[in-house]
């Protein structure tokens, strides 16, 4: 040993009679000091791992001990396979890492793959443990166990036994393995490496220009520029540089943008359309909203309409849902009971009355602002302020720069513009006008199905319209509001609103 130490050269079994290479397992195996160990380790090239003789499993070792402490740990007969990613786990803990793998997000063939791994005879790539596990699931049709992975694949040494799928990089030509090729989301589908793909940010950085796929104009979008594979912390910087250029670009033309209202974020990105109203879920902070008004995105409703809603159904919540069922009761026995029911329930419904109650005084103050104070764009309709004396505005931003919010980007006077027409405020006697009448028959909405009950919905139905799809009759919707509402602040969301639809007639006004 000391005379490979000496000249530098691989270690083998002896110089003058056989070539064969020495591997870690086979120096571990040798009796030196653990400083020799340490002085010869960086000759070796053979990357053969020394096998357990307990698990059969092979150990990944950086010095002498590391094997022996594997082998004294090891305990195989109270490993039992996790049902979810199929690696052996220890009996004691197996119901912690069920749960937690079952919830962490990763795929259960990733995390066979993680595990095979630093366990195989010799080093492979992630890529090629996952391709010959899909092969060989496409043969067995079977669970896959990691000890026959390792065991088949050490009968072929350091030679991977299968010819794994590449394709060439669009930029440097070179052949990579599929897993290592990152397809842009632009009609070419151009693709790149992934060594290319961050080049290429990196170079229109540097030239202060907008990050795009690097043979097209396409702009790259929030997901594409996450799946970089950096540190976080280069992602975010290469995130915030295009969030900023999309506000210059932007602010420099006539082109519309959607920013997400979170005070807090900084997330925005050019839309299609930027007056169309869709969904959006701000890719930085997950704040869902409304494309037109900013608000918590409501579904089958204009935003005109959503103050309107959220006023009837406050009232609904706080007062008129009692004086309804009281005046009912009197002409209809049934109601008795759900009377009862809503006097059992009106102390569980104060958290959720008195955070309606803070979302219809703030939606009342909005309204009176916005009368005083803003007007409609010509183009999209969208609620504009001016916020100096001069009437050139640009909608989603002031006019000489600055000020980005959502809009879509048409210069107007403010003369042109509308005068904003605020919801009228009213009093909870005037909803109670226009509730049914308790000696009226229950209005039957055909083919509408109670989510709570699970039968037709007769009366008044009550919909979500913050969800896709959530409806209730009147026998179920103050038990299932309820606990609707407390599942919204579980979640850490805004309290959702309900509308009251009297008659089928009414729901096709709102579509």
């Amino acid at each position: 040993m000391k005379k490979f130490l000496a000249s530098k050269l691989i270690p083998v079994c002896h110089a003058a009679f056989c070539d064969y290479q020495l591997s870690r397992y086979d120096l571990a195996c040798i009796p030196l000091t653990q400083r020799m160990f340490q002085q010869i380790l960086p000759l070796v090239q053979t990357q053969q791992r020394p096998q357990c003789p307990r698990c059969r499993f092979y150990v990944e070792i950086q010095q002498i001990a590391d094997l022996d402490q594997h082998i004294e740990a090891c305990h195989p007969e109270n490993m039992v396979p996790c049902e979810y990613c199929y690696c052996p786990t220890d009996f004691s803990e197996y119901e912690q890492h069920r749960q937690q793998c079952a919830s962490d997000g990763t795929g259960r063939q990733q995390k066979l793959v993680d595990y095979i791994l630093l366990r195989t005879k010799y080093p492979f790539r992630a890529q090629q443990i996952e391709f010959f596990i899909e092969n060989k699931m496409k043969v067995h049709h079977s669970i896959i166990h990691p000890l026959s992975i390792v065991e088949e694949l050490a009968e072929y040494n350091d030679v991977f036994p299968m010819e794994l799928p590449t394709r060439d990089c669009d930029v440097c030509m070179e052949s990579c393995f599929l897993d290592d090729i990152f397809v842009f989301g632009c009609d070419e589908s151009h693709k790149l490496c992934y060594k290319c793909y961050e080049q290429s940010c990196t170079v229109k950085m540097n030239n202060n220009e907008v990050l795009t796929c690097a043979t097209c104009p396409y702009q790259l979008q929030y997901g594409e520029l996450k799946q970089l594979r950096i540190s976080p912390d280069q992602r975010n910087l290469i995130v915030e540089y295009q969030v900023q250029k999309t506000f210059d670009r932007y602010a420099s033309g006539s082109r519309g943008v959607i920013k997400c209202p979170n005070q807090a974020c900084t997330w925005a990105f050019e839309p299609g359309n930027p007056n169309e109203h869709f969904r959006v879920i701000c890719h930085m902070c997950a704040n869902e909203f409304c494309s037109l008004c900013n608000q918590q995105y409501h579904y089958r409703t204009l935003c005109e309409q959503l103050a309107v809603i959220t006023e009837r159904w406050f009232f609904w919540c706080s007062t008129e849902r009692g004086r309804y069922l009281t005046e009912r009761a009197k002409q209809d026995a049934n109601y008795a009971v759900q009377l009862t029911e809503y006097e059992k329930q009106h102390a569980a419904s104060r958290q959720q009355n008195e955070e309606l109650r803070r979302r219809y005084e703030t939606s009342v103050e909005d309204e009176k602002y916005k009368a005083q104070n803003c007007r409609y764009c010509p183009h999209c309709k969208r609620v504009v302020e001016r916020v100096d004396g001069c009437g050139s505005m640009v909608c989603g931003r002031d006019y000489h720069g600055g000020n980005v919010q959502s809009g879509c980007g048409k210069n107007f006077t403010w003369e042109q513009a509308k005068q904003y027409k605020s919801v009228a405020i009213r009093k909870p006697e005037q909803l109670a006008n226009e509730l049914p009448a308790p000696e009226s028959p229950l209005v039957v909405h055909e083919n509408i199905t109670c989510d709570g009950c699970h039968e037709t919905v007769r009366g008044i139905r009550f919909d979500c319209v913050h969800c896709p799809s959530l409806i209730f009759c009147e026998k179920c919707e103050q038990r299932c509001t309820l606990a609707h509402s407390n599942e919204n602040r579980r979640q850490g969301q805004q309290q959702h609103v309900f509308r009251l639809i009297m008659t089928p007639f009414e729901d096709v006004a709102y579509f």
